[in-house]
């Protein structure tokens, strides 16, 4: 089997809100064709096509066409093994999401791979023996066939792997570090974790920092400008404190990159700029340009930084620009954050709604040209978008 552009969706089992805790997302295999001819294989790559090293999950992978069948949509779940009572209502909701993006994006087949060192127990492999009966009448109903089932304790070079069907095969897995799918993924410039807590910490709020100074620096901060805000517009110019703050972030972007940390008073300042929905919008579109980078850091820094409610802000943006670049796995944990810090962030709640949807990022890219629009109403030009 090939692997070309793959989407790529993980959820794990707690919530912030939604209907599951998701970090649904795409990645895209460096622009190569990979093959993968044994099932070995096939789960040595996992960590690549996921952009992490799964472990008590559930992973299904599609498959396209019938002669040289190609991957398509690869999702995770956090396998929640039942104790006898049947499968759980958040595995049979992620199960039924799988089957719903497969039929979808029109695949003929799918494989599932189980990753999770309890399965030595008859009674945890009964559960799983449960959740693939169910799996399998899920997708059938979509029109797509469940090829295999393979079960693993985890995903390290020699491990022992083995079928579900009847006389099934078995056999150990390759090195995920040298498979082939790794080794096109680092080509491109994408990072595998070790693990999808390693993702979570680049988002959580760094225990070092006084968030709440912080935040009495952000209460200051909207008492003062709300005044010269009022001014501005009263001198018909009713873009200028817009094109200010836009102005401002920019700066303090350039700034970061190199290599000067915002004050506590400055990231007040951004967080109330960020809490613009005008400057919001127009910095969407730094994801698709040449300094989609250096804004990520910054997004990446506040927050760490910003107390609840105001790190939804740079949460939200993190998770768009991740998620068209397509590092679906850091999309997911960002938007994540931004939901538990505010439920109610109406970018952060759109966007996790069409990661779990299954939206492919070409589509969602489009919001950058919302970006570009509403800077050149404010009178800003920013970078243009670089090719994909």
């Amino acid at each position: 089997m090939a692997a070309g552009t793959v989407l790529v969706m993980t959820t794990s089992a707690s919530s912030h809100g939604s209907t599951s805790d998701s970090s649904s997302a795409f990645g895209r295999i460096a622009h190569t064709t990979v093959r993968l001819s044994e099932p070995g294989d096939l789960i040595a790559a996992i960590p690549a096509l996921l952009g992490f090293t799964p472990t008590r999950s559930i992973v299904a992978i599609c498959l396209s066409g019938e002669t040289r069948p190609t991957l398509g949509a690869v999702m995770r779940h956090d396998l929640i093994l039942g104790e006898g009572h049947g499968l759980s209502d958040v595995m049979r909701m992620a199960v039924d999401q799988f089957a719903t993006v497969c039929g979808r994006d029109g695949a003929s087949g799918m494989l599932v791979v189980f990753v999770d060192d309890r399965l030595g127990s008859e009674r945890h492999r009964s559960s799983v023996v449960d959740v693939v009966e169910y799996l399998e009448d899920a997708v059938n109903r979509q029109g797509v066939e469940l090829i295999d089932s393979y079960l693993t304790a985890q995903i390290r070079e020699g491990c022992e792997w083995f079928s579900l069907l009847p006389d099934g095969e078995s056999g150990r897995q390759s090195d995920p570090v040298a498979s082939r799918v790794a080794l096109a993924q680092v080509l491109g410039g994408r990072v595998i974790r070790g693990s999808r807590r390693e993702l979570e910490q680049l988002v959580e709020v760094d225990p070092t920092v006084n968030s709440v100074r912080i935040g009495a620096l952000i209460d200051q901060a909207y008492d003062g400008s709300t005044g010269s805000r009022d001014l501005e517009s009263e001198r018909n110019d009713p873009h200028s404190g817009h094109r200010r703050e836009l102005a401002f972030v920019l700066d303090e972007i350039a700034e970061l990159a190199s290599g000067h940390d915002p004050h506590p008073e400055t990231s007040a300042q951004l967080a109330l700029a960020l809490a613009n929905v005008t400057v919001r919008d127009c910095l969407l579109a730094l994801a698709v340009g040449d300094r989609a980078e250096a804004a990520e850091s910054m997004w990446m820094l506040l927050c760490r930084r910003l107390p609840d409610p105001e790190r939804a802000g740079p949460a939200s943006l993190l998770g768009f620009s991740a998620y068209v670049r397509g590092d679906g796995p850091l999309a997911g944990v960002a938007l994540a954050a931004a939901l538990d810090s505010d439920p109610d962030h109406n970018l952060a709640r759109m966007l996790d709604v069409a990661l779990q949807s299954g939206v492919r990022p070409t589509v969602v890219r489009e919001l950058a040209d919302v970006g570009f629009g509403c800077a050149r109403t404010l009178g800003v030009q920013l970078p243009p978008p670089t090719d994909v």
